[in-house]
């Protein structure tokens, strides 16, 4: 099994949580499958795992809604990578195709659960972008 960011993020507070009850942290370790030496780094403080840029994406779209590539190329400079890494680790993440005359508001990100907001955004958008023309 691959060891994503999202393994070890999930894992952390469990290993905060069992260090605070008093379990050691070989114990900690074998318990969670996971290094010594990685464990040992989370509970003195030395280092915290890093969320992974497909949680970021994530959250980015959870707080912005929908939003075209050429807004979402300002904080994820590779948002097509981003996309399919997201996509492979099971992120619910949408991508909305336009007829590329549309530029760069032909790619649109979403979650699920922004489809009407989505749509009301495209339409705005469009008729800015029709009107400029």
């Amino acid at each position: 099994m691959k060891r994503t960011k999202e393994f070890y993020a999930e894992r952390y507070e469990k290993v905060l949580e069992l260090y605070r009850r008093g379990a050691s942290i070989r114990d900690i370790a074998s318990r969670l499958k996971l290094s010594y030496s990685c464990v040992y780094g989370w509970v003195k403080h030395a280092k915290t795992p890093r969320a992974s840029v497909a949680e970021a994406f994530t959250e980015f779209l959870r707080r912005h809604g929908p939003a075209p590539a050429a807004e979402i190329k300002k904080f994820f400079p590779k948002h097509s990578d981003v996309f399919l890494l997201a996509k492979q680790r099971g992120f619910e993440i949408k991508r909305a195709k336009l007829p590329r005359k549309f530029k760069e508001l032909s790619t649109w990100y979403y979650l699920p659960s922004q489809e009407a907001e989505l749509k009301r955004r495209v339409r705005e958008s469009l008729e800015k972008y029709l009107c400029k023309g």
